[in-house]
């Protein structure tokens, strides 16, 4: 197929199959929903007919290339082989491309690259969704890894019990040391919502989650107003709508704990952990938002506070 990359997208090696109508939820088809820079919202996007490979491995990345390589050769290195890895450069001071030149994987094609002006890790991610071909996308942390095992784990847990979200443990690395987090499983969509907004850790690794691309679109995608805390915003989402997370019981991916998470904004992250309880609690009782912001608040200091002094 001829290349035609649109002016809003640095063109880089990689192969574009082009989109078939599928309306978003009470939406209609958009025009054109190839990847661009000025149309970053994915409610006007179409999913690919053909499905090919079964799993698309998507990472948003900013100015991480040896962490980058890491990550994309633990996928590489892994048993399951139906897969693309989608890279989403979004505006990194020295391209990704040059990286993964040095590092020798642009000529590998189950690589597809991505690059766009700086626009936030949400319409990043968007993009990446709106280019990936498989039935599946797998969101992978530019930072983190997976396991040997971890692709071929989540594509059995996907087949054998019909699921079309899955979330799964995770080994966590902090300097010399490291533990697995087992992940605690809801029986419905309401438990895990109300988990998700009052537990202290969350329940849940966005890395390593796999979801049906359909089912993702038709969501609408990553809230690209939320500025931080986009994937807990995307799992209320879903849970409100009644889509079940199911848990899969192995740590596929391993977490690289370090001063540059994203999670470590905590102060900046109250005022949005504010809006997001206030727009999906719903709450019969009054003054039951006011509480769980009142306990998030408390939670989110402690944690900033002990990670302060144990650093």
């Amino acid at each position: 197929m001829t290349q035609q990359p649109s002016a809003a997208v640095t063109p880089v090696p990689y192969r574009f199959d082009g989109f078939s109508p599928l309306p978003a939820l009470g939406g209609e088809p958009s025009v054109d929903a190839r990847p661009s820079v000025d149309a970053p919202t994915v409610p006007s996007a179409h999913a690919v007919e053909r499905v090919v490979p079964a799993i698309s491995v998507c990472i948003a990345v900013r100015d991480r290339p040896a962490l980058l390589v890491k990550s994309i050769r633990s996928v590489l290195a892994g048993a399951f082989g139906d897969f693309e890895i989608v890279v989403v450069d979004d505006g990194s001071t020295v391209p990704v491309q040059e990286g993964l030149a040095e590092a020798g994987l642009l000529a590998d094609q189950r690589i597809r690259l991505v690059r766009q002006r700086p626009s936030g890790i949400s319409a990043a991610r968007n993009t990446a969704l709106k280019i990936a071909r498989g039935r599946y996308v797998t969101v992978l942390d530019s930072d983190d890894e997976l396991v040997e095992d971890g692709l071929a784990r989540i594509h059995e847990c996907l087949t054998h019990t019909g699921a079309r979200w899955i979330y799964t443990d995770y080994q966590e690395l902090t300097g010399t040391s490291s533990r697995i987090i087992t992940l605690p499983s809801y029986p419905s969509p309401r438990r895990m919502l109300w988990a998700v907004l009052t537990r202290p850790r969350l329940p849940f690794k966005h890395s390593g989650m796999s979801i049906d691309r359909e089912l993702l679109l038709r969501l609408g995608g990553y809230d690209e107003q939320t500025p931080i805390k986009v994937d807990i915003e995307l799992v209320l989402r879903a849970l409100s709508s009644g889509v079940h997370l199911v848990h899969l019981r192995h740590p596929v991916v391993r977490f690289h704990r370090h001063d540059g998470n994203i999670s470590r904004k905590r102060l900046v992250g109250l005022r949005i952990w504010t809006k997001l309880i206030e727009r999906y609690t719903r709450p019969r009782i009054p003054g039951l938002a006011l509480l769980v912001v009142t306990f998030r608040t408390a939670s989110e200091l402690g944690k900033w506070l002990i990670t302060a002094l144990g650093r």
